[in-house]
């Protein structure tokens, strides 16, 4: 069993509801995680107005979280992210922002660094004596994560190693493979960052979240490829969430899953995850997309053949029996872009099925209304049965800095494309 088993609201954009959060601490829980890490980019005084105190309400927030945690056996992390603006002296004010959480009742403290400008040796003994004055004036029972600068590296970089020289050696600190999001890691990497860091890493997995560019691409497939050595090989887990948090429950348990039990199949235990969570099924089907797999499900792939070659009509029947039974109001919510974008693909697929069925003809009147229709899912954004496009954070660190690499960009033809090209000149 891992030591540590978190999810972390680390993304950017509009912050998780205060509801929102008070029912994925319940989901959570039923799936075994222990942690759940308060860090949302966009939320102004975790960020970019750090020093300003938190008002009653916030306070108010805060302690019903807690409370929420403590009742369904999920610790509640509170973390601050001071490094945009970071000065010299700031300490003080710091370890005030913090007792604020320790005045509520908070067991696990954080500090997170990442995603402000980098620096060397110095950036890093500086971010570390920060951390270190943090720990010394509030660790009575506490518990402490953070996350450098270099967060996303393949190598000790000369910040991590005064980082960690500095940070005393009882404070976790996150890394996230050796990229951002970090399509594979080696039980290599895992091990040379260990080493330099002087303590196991805690793992900080991007997944399923989709912030950024990438945010058109809803994460709905299996868990991540990850060697099994990596769960001994590190602290535990943290990973990221999506900007909607009921759209995450399917990542969040597939990871929960993996963590509790890294030789299983991931395949299987997507399958028995999504049976459930009532009408996500035909949706989870067409967005199982991520960094590095950005192809369409094999058996739908597979249907389009058989359906090309008219030997069946599973795909047919998968088309026209929607995407939308069953779904929970509050997750459809949530899941309405991708929801309306498998609706305008699907009414593309079936006509091009039906001009498919006229071969050799090709009725003018059903080749035009096709070619509209799949003209007008194109103009739509969000992506569904494969990526047309998408660019992710998949990077290399080098000379002081994240690299793009030319990974991070996917694009091409997805099952819509396919067929309706198949279908118009074939």
């Amino acid at each position: 069993m891992t030591r540590w088993l978190g999810v972390v609201e680390g993304f950017y954009g509009p912050p998780l509801s205060h509801e929102d959060r008070l029912d994925l601490l319940a989901w959570v829980s039923r799936w075994g995680f222990s942690c759940y890490g308060y860090a949302p980019k966009d939320e102004p005084l975790h960020r970019v107005r750090w020093r300003e105190p938190y008002g009653d309400d916030d306070r108010e927030r805060f302690g019903e979280l807690l409370a929420r945690g403590r009742e369904v056996g999920v610790e509640v992390a509170l973390v601050l992210s001071p490094g945009l603006d970071w000065q010299a002296g700031d300490e003080e004010a710091l370890v005030a922002k913090l007792q604020v959480f320790r005045d509520l009742g908070a067991q696990v403290l954080g500090v997170a660094w990442d995603d402000v400008p980098p620096g060397g040796a110095d950036l890093g003994r500086t971010h570390g004596r920060a951390v270190a004055a943090a720990v010394e004036a509030l660790d009575d029972g506490v518990r402490w994560i953070t996350c450098p600068t270099d967060y996303a590296t393949a190598t000790v970089t000369p910040y991590l190693q005064q980082y960690a020289a500095t940070v005393p050696s009882h404070v976790e600190i996150m890394w996230t493979g050796p990229s951002i999001v970090s399509p594979s890691v080696s039980l290599d990497d895992v091990e040379r960052i260990a080493s330099g860091l002087g303590r196991p890493p805690l793992f900080a997995e991007n997944f399923p979240v989709n912030d950024g560019a990438m945010s058109d691409v809803l994460h709905l497939g299996p868990y991540p490829v990850r060697p099994a050595e990596l769960v001994a090989a590190t602290s535990g887990v943290f990973c990221n969430l999506m900007p909607r948090s009921r759209a995450s429950w399917l990542g969040l348990a597939l990871a929960a899953r993996f963590w509790t039990d890294p030789e299983g199949d991931r395949e299987q235990a997507r399958r028995e995850v999504v049976a459930e969570i009532p009408g996500l099924a035909p949706l989870a089907r067409a967005c199982r997309s991520w960094a590095g797999a950005p192809d369409v499900d094999a058996e739908l792939d597979a249907w389009a053949d058989a359906a090309i070659a008219g030997e069946d009509t599973r795909l047919w029947d998968y088309l026209v029996a929607g995407c939308r039974d069953g779904l929970d109001p509050r997750l459809a919510a949530e899941l309405e872009p991708w929801l309306d974008q498998w609706d305008a693909e699907s009414q593309a697929m079936q006509f091009a099925l039906q001009l498919l069925r006229q071969r050799p003809g090709r009725p003018a009147d059903l080749a035009f209304v096709t070619s509209e229709l799949w003209r007008r899912a194109r103009t739509m954004r969000a992506q569904v049965f494969g990526v047309r496009w998408a660019y992710y954070p998949v990077t290399e660190w080098a000379d002081g800095r994240f690299h793009a690499v030319p990974a991070a960009l996917q694009m091409g033809e997805n099952l819509t494309d396919r067929l309706c090209r198949i279908a118009l000149t074939g």
